[in-house]
């Protein structure tokens, strides 16, 4: 192997490691709030959510009243009933 493709293995492979320290020490994103989907009906009944979003699948994410994201997994497939209730 050549001295250019050494210096340029060498620089991959550090700039590998630096982004890989920067992954890990950099800050990090709070986890959204995980509910079950009976919490996430008692949290809609009480009024509690502001937005919803019916994502791809079963999953359901939004945002509760005093801005903090939520995430739930549906056990219906088909949200029309649910959708009523929210009006």
């Amino acid at each position: 192997m050549s001295d250019l493709g050494k210096n340029l293995l060498l620089w991959v492979i550090i700039a590998l490691v630096l982004v890989t320290v920067f992954d890990n020490f950099g800050p990090k994103m709070a986890p959204a709030n995980t509910f079950d989907y009976s919490k996430f009906r008692q949290q809609l009944n009480n009024g509690s959510i502001d937005r919803v979003v019916f994502e791809d699948g079963n999953r359901i994410t939004g945002q509760l009243k005093g801005g903090q994201p939520f995430t739930t997994l549906s056990v219906e497939r088909d949200y029309q009933a649910l959708i009523k209730e929210m009006d």
